[in-house]
């Protein structure tokens, strides 16, 4: 990512008030992609993290150039890897452990309950549950979390599930994995207007 920091504009400071100056670069100006890029579907491609893979990796995969690992991180709104960057196995197994006490443990505490909402199909309200249609268009399923209570007395159709902390903080994890890619047709683009707004604020 060093590159990316050579684009901010560097301002004189005192530092000691000795009347002698050095050059300090401006973290704090801030760069946003201009909608008529971020907006285009045509722009991005979808990516699946992998296990092991890091901005920098993908980076030099994609762009080959790992100090565009910032670009991965920016057009994602990703601004701690991490917290927001998925933990692999190893790291999350040791996760799990640290917070939990054992995996065991983890999977013995339930975390929420979920039922299925409604919807109508063929005239019939039925469970909101992920459905293909004939034509390969996906219906997804659709839920609520709610206390126990209500779980247990809900009709066993309509109940989802019993989430325990070790699926809930799994499915929080593996949430991070899909991210975008910008299309690397438009990283010249992109780069030039990044030195310009860093650099100069335009």
């Amino acid at each position: 990512m060093s590159n990316y920091f050579s684009y901010f504009p560097k301002t004189p400071h005192d530092l000691t008030n000795n009347g002698q100056t050095v050059q300090l670069t401006n973290l704090l100006r801030r760069f946003k992609v201009q909608s008529s890029v971020a907006n285009r579907a045509d722009v991005y491609y979808e990516y699946d993290i992998q296990d092991g893979d890091r901005p920098d990796t993908i980076a030099e995969k994609y762009y080959g150039n790992a100090n565009y690992a910032w670009l991965v991180l920016h057009f994602n709104d990703i601004e701690d890897v991490h917290f927001d960057w998925p933990l692999t196995s190893n790291d999350f197994e040791s996760y799990i452990s640290g917070k939990y006490g054992t995996i065991s443990a983890a999977k013995a505490q339930v975390e929420e309950y979920r039922i299925f909402l409604g919807r109508i199909e063929n005239g019939q309200k039925v469970p909101a549950r992920s459905t293909v249609l004939y034509d390969g268009t996906v219906v997804e399923e659709r839920f609520v979390v709610v206390d126990e209570t209500t779980y247990n007395s809900t009709h066993v159709d309509y109940q989802k599930a019993a989430v325990d902390k070790y699926d809930y903080e799994l499915e929080r994890n593996e949430s991070k994995r899909s991210i975008k890619l910008l299309d690397k047709r438009y990283l010249s683009k992109v780069r030039d207007e990044v030195e310009d707004v860093l650099r100069n604020g335009v």
